[in-house]
């Protein structure tokens, strides 16, 4: 209404007619009295939590260190405000569907509490972050439940229901001031505001799979350069990829390797192609035995849980006091075959690694975990146990923990396992110490009874369990090693150091067991060979595997590995497979069976011919060995990416192997 029309109608009326800054400050009022200001202040309340839970969330990363959450915060700044976008969409989408902002906030408040918790629990066993692949162990909760501390459990369901009940009491308290209680209405849409929750539900969705397109779908590429946020992803090294990041977007990042593509040029003929190339060099093979059983002896391999040698780390950043940890594995390499593994993983991964070995085939390319994601639904996997089966050998698996870890009790038939013994099946139940885990002395003995109760003879595939973490300060009564920082190291941290010295502590009784299993190899009325290789060595060396010089940090992954036999070996045969310094060959596991089946003489599974040239040109075949350069791609490694892929995902169009 024009001024001057007020003017009039107030004289008409007899009263004072209002000034233009009154009018104004009323409007203002009755706008901030509407809804609009409710939804303001809600998006408002929103987004603050959704900075403090991004926060939050690097503060959990990064071990609950606060300083190191606040240096990412200013340091990475671009990365962290849109990490917040991101999770704004996310508490956006909870406030949809629950309709109380500080109801949502608190559920994704606990959300991040939970995700904050088994990330901590993961980085403590393993030193690597929570990938998304990760939660295809949510199924075996119950046989993860030995490798958690309950106290730890109990305060976060503690934290969680505290949380929750914050949400609800503050809800309660602004009810009446930002009118989010249900509205009174007999229809049903209306009273559950059924079209607002869908349309939230709907902006926030949009929101995220906008914001995050980009990291949830990428292609597989070595780097990739974010210049909007002046970052980069890197595949080969996700502890830098989360710290450089953020928790968020690395998480998101590794979303997309659960998606297992195929390789170029996969298809029927191509592999009918490659196996019938595969099947030729078998035929030209010039052995001495036409199948596993003419070697007429048992075949063994021991993966000995953590298994390592830490005269590695003396010295550099970490200085070991009190003598040789594993003394009896340095008199062995004195006098029999022996080399280094250089594992796929650190502090974990055994299943991988089991894999590896057991197939030939790698996860170089899968980057998930078979055993779990993909192997359970193939009808057969090739492995040597198959083959040996086929050649008339018992195959048998032995392992002091339950079947339904990794889903070995599923997938272990396909690969040609007749007989499983686990922990529930053993008779030899001895534990070192106040160890949850069965020890390896024990794990020995049931396999050598297991070996001398056999007419005929056996493959047989054993997993020990005693250096398993966690690695809790009151295990062992004895610890005679002591460790302090090394010429390169920082100051231990107690924690650190604790849980290094309780290690060593099993490592030397584990050392002390391979007495038992050399000593029982040898009364054996049976010919017999055993592969013996650490899996991995256990996530207690942080200032190791994170050290910048790539000797060091490579040392950490580097386990050692013997072949034992009670008889005598073919000398032309084993020298053929020896390096230049009378060594077994540094390989990762996909190679170790085929260096003993060479030394054997044997016919092989079909791409373990493959393997004769992969293993020569490229033995090391993992992602942390390569940093950013990606190794040369030869006909023979493309081939191996196309068999790989067919066995263990793919249509299995080569068939038995």
């Amino acid at each position: 209404m024009p001024k001057q029309d007020i003017q009039n109608n107030a004289g008409k009326s007899g009263e004072k007619a209002p000034n233009e800054k009154a009018l104004r400050t009323r409007v203002r009022k009755r706008f901030m009295n509407t809804r609009t200001k409710q939804v303001v202040i809600k998006c408002l309340i929103l987004f603050a939590a959704a900075v403090f839970l991004t926060w939050l969330l690097e503060y959990r990363y990064f071990l609950n260190s606060a300083p190191d959450a606040f240096q990412f915060m200013f340091d990475r700044t671009l990365v962290f405000i849109y990490s917040a976008v991101i999770m704004f969409f996310i508490v956006l989408l909870i406030y949809g569907l629950v309709r109380r902002p500080f109801l949502a906030v608190s559920i994704t408040t606990s959300l991040v509490l939970i995700i904050g918790y088994i990330n901590i629990s993961k980085f403590n066993f393993r030193w690597t972050p929570l990938f998304p692949e990760d939660f295809q162990l949510s199924s075996q909760a119950g046989t993860l439940t030995k490798f958690v501390d309950a106290a730890d459990v109990v305060r976060l369901i503690v934290a969680v229901i505290l949380c929750v009940t914050l949400g609800v009491l503050l809800d309660w308290l602004t009810a009446k001031w930002l009118k989010h209680v249900n509205v009174s209405s007999n229809v049903w849409w209306k009273r559950y505001r059924v079209i607002s929750r869908i349309a939230i539900i709907a902006v926030a969705v949009a929101g995220f799979m906008v914001t995050t397109d980009f990291a949830r779908n990428h292609p597989h590429e070595r780097e990739i350069k974010l210049a909007f946020l002046d970052s980069t992803f890197i595949d080969w090294d996700q502890v830098r990829n989360y710290e450089d990041n953020g928790f968020l977007l690395g998480f998101l990042y590794n979303l997309n390797q659960l998606e297992i593509t195929s390789p170029d040029g996969y298809s029927a003929d191509k592999l009918t192609e490659i196996k019938r190339e595969l099947e030729i060099k078998r035929e030209g093979a010039k052995v001495s035995r036409s199948s596993l059983k003419e070697v007429d002896a048992n075949i063994v391999f021991i993966l000995n849980e953590s298994f390592y040698d830490p005269t590695r780390l003396s010295g550099d950043v970490y200085r070991i006091e009190g003598g040789d940890v594993t003394p009896n594995l340095h008199r062995l390499q004195e006098n029999i075959l022996s080399g280094t593994m250089y594992s796929i993983d650190y502090g974990g991964g055994t299943a991988n690694i089991e894999y590896e070995v057991l197939t030939g085939l790698t996860n170089y390319w899968l980057k998930t975990v078979p055993y779990t994601n993909l192997l359970p639904k193939q009808k057969a996997i090739p492995s040597v146990a198959q083959f040996a089966k086929d050649s008339g050998m018992g195959t048998a698996t032995i392992h002091p923990f339950g079947g339904g870890m990794y889903k070995r009790e599923n997938v272990l038939p396909k690969m040609g396992f007749d007989t499983m013994i686990f922990e529930n099946d053993f008779t030899h139940r001895e534990k070192y110490g106040r160890s949850e885990y069965i020890n390896d002395g024990e794990t020995y003995r049931q396999l050598l009874d297991y070996l001398a109760e056999k007419d005929d003879k056996q493959f047989v595939s054993v997993i020990t369990m005693q250096n398993h973490a966690p690695y809790d300060a009151d295990l062992y009564d004895e610890k005679d090693f002591t460790v302090t920082a090394g010429s390169n190291g920082e100051a231990l941290a107690e924690d650190e150091k604790r849980s290094i010295e309780t290690y060593l502590a099993s490592l030397h009784k584990s050392d002390e067991f391979l007495e038992t299993l050399i000593s029982g190899v040898n009364a054996l009325d049976e010919k017999t060979i055993v592969l013996f290789y650490g899996d991995h060595s256990p996530g207690v060396f942080p200032q190791v595997v994170t050290n910048d010089d790539k000797n060091i940090s490579d040392s950490v992954r580097k386990t050692p590995y013997f072949i034992y036999a009670n008889f005598e070996l073919d000398a032309e045969k084993v020298t053929a497979v020896l390096d230049a310094e009378g060594r077994l060959p540094e390989t990762t596991p996909n190679c170790l069976a085929n260096t003993l089946l060479n030394i054997l003489d044997t016919k092989k599974p079909l791409n373990f011919y493959l393997l004769d040239e992969v293993c020569q040109t490229e033995p090391i075949l993992t992602d942390v060995y390569f940093g950013s350069k990606a190794p040369f791609v030869t006909t023979a490694l493309s081939e191996y990416n196309l068999l790989t892929y067919d066995e263990v995902t793919g249509r299995q169009y080569a068939g038995a192997l």
